[in-house]
């Protein structure tokens, strides 16, 4: 069976098959909500071709998000770190599926120094570095940056499909009006860098999209680069 997220991947073929009992693959929809603000944790999600943002809400309605996990994470990591409920609301942004494990499965996998929980331990850190970075984002650079940068991390999820996202959904995982997603999107069409109906878009020039995002693109896409790289090694160094 073909293994897409990068966590799950990188655990020997052995270590996987023992695991397999305890995941079961789901289709998780766009728009599907997979935890609300502190809700209790019953379940952790491996996505493979889901995306899900983690969305902070402020008491005054505000929403901003925090940290966007594909296929290079685990939705739950406050399990692996000690918690039991997410503080945050975790929404599909865009559809695919998943590896589901239960939370207590995986509480048990933590009590032996398992491969996983090394894997998670590194997943965590990157994370960790990932939300401080998209906060700084949120505080200190304009809506025009911040949707190019949103735009360019869907696309590298997505690839070079056409993918589905309206504007009330990018003006709440930016934390902004939807005049302002508008406006910008607007400036990004006119410059030839995306194309956007009715909510479809598709990234026209890549280039020039990073140019037009923030450095935060960049650093956080390097370190899930890092990430990629330090995995493998991990689990090499384990075997010696």
């Amino acid at each position: 069976m073909s293994v897409s997220n990068s966590i799950l991947a990188t655990l020997l073929a052995s270590e996987y098959k023992r695991l397999l009992p305890k995941l079961e693959y789901v289709l998780l929809k766009r728009g599907e909500i997979v935890y609300r603000a502190d809700q209790r944790i019953d379940d952790v999600y491996f996505p493979e071709g889901a995306v899900i943002a983690m969305i902070d809400s402020m008491d005054d309605g505000r929403t901003v998000e925090v940290g966007i996990i594909g296929r290079e994470g685990i939705v739950g990591v406050n399990i692996f770190l000690g918690g039991v409920v997410t503080p945050d609301k975790a929404i599909v942004i865009l559809g695919g599926g998943a590896m589901r494990m239960r939370a207590n499965d995986l509480r048990k996998e933590l009590r032996f120094g398992s491969a996983l929980q090394r894997a998670l331990l590194a997943y965590a850190r990157t994370f960790l570095a990932v939300i401080s970075q998209s906060v700084a984002c949120s505080q200190h650079h304009n809506i025009e940056q911040r949707l190019a940068r949103l735009l360019l991390t869907l696309h590298d999820y997505a690839g070079s499909r056409e993918y589905l996202m309206a504007q009330p959904s990018m003006a709440t995982l930016l934390g902004v009006r939807r005049a302002g997603v508008t406006e910008s999107a607007q400036k990004l069409q006119a410059a030839n860098l995306i194309s956007y109906h009715r909510g479809r878009i598709r990234v026209l020039d890549r280039a020039g999209l990073v140019k037009k995002s923030c450095e935060c693109y960049r650093f956080i896409r390097r370190q899930y680069k890092s990430l990629h790289h330090e995995l493998p090694q991990l689990f090499r160094s384990s075997t010696r």
